[in-house]
């Protein structure tokens, strides 16, 4: 199972991103313990996770966090020096590592299906 966020100019001003439906359910599948439903109003926990660079890995956090009226969020250290407004982030889970994050860029289709990134 994957989340996936679609990144807004809004995302990487703040370094905060609402965590919606597919982020909620990566981490209460893969660290029950750890998930939003252990995390009290106005507190945070730290999750151990990489960025996947195509060649290899580089180690970064996830923080996932509930606003004191309980609202879910999570942010990803270094996510505004890798990524730009329209690309999609996809977190996955790996036991062995943690969460792995991937940034992909936005591109354009175009009527002929060529793409332009």
């Amino acid at each position: 199972m994957n989340a996936t966020i679609k990144i807004t100019q809004r995302m990487l001003n703040k370094s905060i991103i609402d965590a919606n439906k597919s982020v909620v359910e990566l981490f209460s599948r893969n660290l029950a313990h750890r998930g939003y439903v252990n995390i009290d109003n106005g507190a945070k926990q730290v999750v151990r996770a990489v960025y996947d660079d195509g060649s290899g890995y580089t180690e970064t956090e996830i923080r996932l966090y509930r606003r004191p009226r309980g609202d879910k969020l999570l942010s990803i250290k270094g996510l505004s020096k890798r990524a730009e407004v329209g690309d999609v982030v996809t977190i996955e889970y790996d036991d062995k590592i943690g969460a792995v994050v991937r940034v992909e860029p936005f591109k354009f289709i175009l009527r002929n299906e060529e793409v332009i990134e």
